[in-house]
């Protein structure tokens, strides 16, 4: 592979063996951020490649970590651990990965850990039986990967650049929008409030001004002060890079969170109720088998990393496998470019072998 092209691989590790994930996230990068979601960072001098993967530490007892590190990540590692096998717990993760891929066209790879001479035996059906499961979701053609050895893990890295450059989107400037998630935000002395986040659309400069969104109120204007990327210094990142930023402005860190994005000035427009067509997952099981607006249930909204209670306040009611169109009605306000608002539906409930993730909404025009 060629080494003149410095490509950035934002993976998402999901498993229900978090020893497993981690040992995944330390073959691609070193231990960085920790907090409901760890990350692993490493810029590959060798490979002349930069890793970024992040796996969630709170997941399955908290939903909103697995939901969020889907958003961030536009590779998706499912990690299957041989001596637990297939439960609820990668029913809800397969879920998750499967709606992602269908509507923001992530990349998927199954692997299978935990392998060892007791249990290799049933390998070869573990596999054909996981298949058959797969083959009823958009994850069809997730190749599956064993990982027996210590050299498996370094081959792991190689299947992920090869899946990431069979794809590779050109990172470039779509229709002038600049949109950052933030993940992380902290102080910095002698430097000020410094944000970590990953580009999402567009460009980044230094110097340039930007709206910090997500409030209930009014968006606060920032400059960017200065741009690291894997602590090297840099005029400018795009899209799919994972960046430090310190904000020149009147804002301070605990006055961020990932209900904020970086986005530009007078681009994004804020709603609290809209129209949506809305599909609900045929394993969802709601109250008497039927979404039914208007009858008081709270559900949460996940747009980009912002979760939000809502209601169904009006519409059509909504069998499981099957969509409807609805009036939702979100207690924050929430934001798109100007195209509409797209996100994930779910339960925030802790884990009790229920399916939390109960299906997805777009908006409509009128």
């Amino acid at each position: 592979m060629s080494g003149s092209v410095e490509h950035n691989f934002i993976v998402g590790i999901f498993g229900e063996n978090i020893e497993h994930n981690k040992l995944i996230g330390q073959a691609l990068g070193a231990p960085g951020t920790k907090s409901d979601i760890q990350f692993y960072n490493r810029l590959d001098a060798e490979l002349n490649q930069v890793f970024c993967a992040l796996t969630p530490l709170d997941y399955p007892d908290k939903i909103k970590p697995f939901l969020q590190t889907l958003v961030l990540t536009n590779i998706h590692v499912l990690v299957i651990d041989l001596n637990i096998g297939l439960n609820s717990i990668i029913g809800e993760l397969i879920v998750g990965m499967d709606l992602f891929h269908q509507l923001f066209n992530t990349k998927d790879l199954v692997v299978i850990s935990g392998i060892n001479k007791n249990n290799e035996w049933k390998l070869i059906d573990f596999k054909e039986e996981f298949k058959k499961i797969l083959d009823t979701t958009s994850l069809k053609d997730a190749e599956i990967f064993d990982i027996k050895t210590k050299e498996d893990y370094t081959l792991l890295k190689k299947k992920i650049i090869e899946i990431h450059l069979q794809t590779q989107e050109l990172n470039t400037e779509i229709n002038g929008i600049t949109k950052i998630l933030i993940d992380h935000a902290f102080p910095v002395k002698g430097i000020g409030t410094v944000i970590l986040g990953i580009v999402k659309e567009g460009k980044v400069n230094t110097g340039q001004m930007l709206e910090l969104t997500g409030y209930d109120g009014p968006s606060k204007k920032v400059i960017i002060r200065s741009i690291q990327k894997h602590d090297r210094d840099f005029k400018m990142a795009v899209k799919g890079d994972r960046v430090g930023l310190a904000l020149k402005g009147n804002i301070s860190a605990d006055e961020i969170s990932r209900d904020n994005i970086l986005i530009n000035q007078g681009l994004y427009k804020s709603e609290h109720q809209i129209k949506a067509r809305v599909f609900i997952n045929p394993s969802y099981k709601p109250k008497n088998n039927v979404v039914k607006p208007g009858n008081g249930i709270q559900y949460n909204a996940l747009v980009d990393l912002k979760s939000t209670p809502f209601k169904f306040i009006n519409g059509e009611e909504i069998l499981p496998g099957s969509s409807g169109i609805v009036i939702m009605k979100f207690d924050k306000l929430v934001y798109h470019n100007g195209s509409g608002l797209k996100g994930i539906i779910t339960d925030l409930n802790r884990f009790d072998n229920k399916l939390r993730i109960i299906g997805y909404f777009n908006q409509l025009s009128n």
